[in-house]
């Protein structure tokens, strides 16, 4: 039977236009998308399109595919390119985003004119690398690895004097260990390090300290939360450390002090490595054990004046810091007493149509077309963005319990309401199953929401919620509905 997980992020493409703010005509606050001819072959009575190379085909990569085949002849490269791709490309590859020589040859062959990649971190080093070693207008391959291991990132922020939750590096499950130890020891002599509150001096190996401290296990360079664990003792850690460590490509792990305050998202432009602002946001989380997936990030944030100054100035030191030259960068903070800390930065939209369609509806800008412009050397000048939120918006999203999809109705009722944009419906069916339950990211469906206040967005999606009424068959033959919390 068809899964969640044969195609978890590709909704078809009718649905990708659908309410969506860059499916207009361009106005005064976005950059028309100009893929200038490129000099004529030879015995054409037309100047050829511009070649643009866009590695990764996901769901979320569809818009940026639409786009530029408007005015660019689009070449792909990804591991499946499903049919919703077909009419949008000329050209493609069957590759590992990662291979970045083979990438390389491809684009080579095809003398292509630019290469670009959005919401995903995989492909962003072979964007770099392919960029860099053709001459072509790119982040530089360095400042691409910087931005896709985490590890990289932690030592840069010591480097420019942020401020850093403990954690470090590790190759095997007892050096993970050995550091959960110290931070017991540090807690017992009541010094926490930057981040957690300090306790009374109490003997060495008090059962009460290791009950307090919990640190977070990520693999070096994954996405979608892949291998994400928080553990709260040596024994969970060796539990848990082979999983985190088998989706990193190195299967180096960070071990990370656990922070469990607010998290905020910032969306950011950069043109000739000057640093703007496009939006700042709410995470909220599901109440599920070690899926660290969010069930909506809200935009704007509902933070005050001068908390939110305070993010906005960390996110403009560290991509400034970072030496990013142009792009969309996606920025994740977390909060531990009143210290603000990075838990990851990335050279590329956010996902879930983040970078799509919650960035231009909350600021103006088409992102589409700027990332196809900045890929060409196209964009001389900073684009129209609107210096206050446009509208509240957001993405909602739920997971499919383990089980089989007995009831889908809804659907089509939630995709005409005027306040829903692009969202993830149309790959939901009966008979849809889904064997892995809310193990990362992508087994999530998402909508995209907006509404004219808060309180109006916030009407509208639990419209949504009410409209879909969707049931799941479990293996014990319980009927259960989507997880929304």
């Amino acid at each position: 039977m068809p899964s969640i997980h044969d195609n978890p992020t590709a909704p078809g493409p009718d649905r990708l236009l659908k309410n969506h703010p860059g499916s207009a005509p361009s106005t005064g606050n976005t950059v028309p998308c100009e893929c200038a001819p490129a000099s004529s072959e030879k015995g054409g009575d037309h100047p050829r399109r511009k070649k643009l190379l866009i590695i990764g085909a996901g769901g979320f990569q569809l818009p940026l595919v639409q786009k530029a085949s408007e005015t660019c002849d689009v070449l792909l490269a990804a591991p499946v390119i499903t049919e919703d791709f077909d009419p949008y490309i000329t050209d493609r590859l069957i590759v590992d985003v990662r291979d970045k020589e083979k990438i390389l040859v491809f684009a080579e062959k095809n003398r292509i004119d630019g290469v670009i990649t959005d919401q995903t971190d995989i492909a962003v080093r072979s964007v770099a690398y392919v960029a860099e070693k053709m001459g072509l207008p790119g982040i530089g391959y360095e400042t691409g690895v910087l931005f896709t291991d985490k590890s990289l990132m932690r030592g840069r922020l010591t480097e420019l004097g942020l401020p850093v939750l403990e954690n470090r590096t590790v190759d095997t499950v007892d050096e993970a260990c050995a550091f959960f130890r110290e931070l017991c020891e540090k807690k017992t002599s009541g010094n926490a390090g930057p981040a957690g509150p300090t306790v009374l001096k109490a003997p060495a190996g008090d059962s009460r300290v290791r009950e307090t401290v919990r640190v977070i296990i990520k693999p070096l360079d994954t996405q979608g939360s892949r291998g994400v664990q928080v553990c709260s003792g040596e024994e969970e850690i060796r539990e848990k450390f082979s999983e985190a460590s088998r989706w990193s490509s190195s299967r180096q792990v960070i071990v990370e002090q656990f922070a469990t305050g607010r998290e905020f998202v910032v969306e950011s432009l950069v043109l000739d490595h000057e640093y703007h602002t496009l939006c700042i946001g709410d995470t909220l989380y599901f109440d599920i054990p070690d899926a660290f997936a969010a069930k909506s990030r809200i935009f704007p944030t509902t933070a005050d004046e001068g908390l939110r100054a305070k993010v906005l100035a960390l996110d403009e030191k560290i991509i400034r810091g970072f030496g990013l030259r142009q792009g969309i960068t996606h920025s994740e903070y977390i909060m531990e007493g009143d210290e603000v800390y990075l838990i990851e930065t990335a050279a590329r939209g956010g996902g879930v149509f983040i970078s799509s369609d919650l960035i231009s509806l909350s600021s103006g800008l088409h992102t589409e077309e700027f990332l196809v412009n900045i890929a060409l050397g196209q964009q001389k000048d900073l684009p129209g963005i609107s210096p206050e939120p446009l509208c509240f918006c957001g993405y909602m999203a739920f997971y499919l319990p383990v089980g089989r999809v007995i009831r889908a109705d809804g659907i089509d009722a939630v995709r005409a309401l005027p306040f829903v944009h692009r969202n993830q419906l149309s790959s939901l069916h009966t008979g849809m199953e889904n064997r892995e339950g809310a193990t990362d990211k992508t087994s999530r469906l998402a909508v995209i929401v907006s509404g004219a206040t808060r309180e109006d967005l916030m009407a509208h999606m639990q419209q949504v919620r009410e409209t879909l009424k969707i049931e799941v068959e479990a293996p014990d033959g319980s009927i259960l509905p989507p997880i929304w919390e």
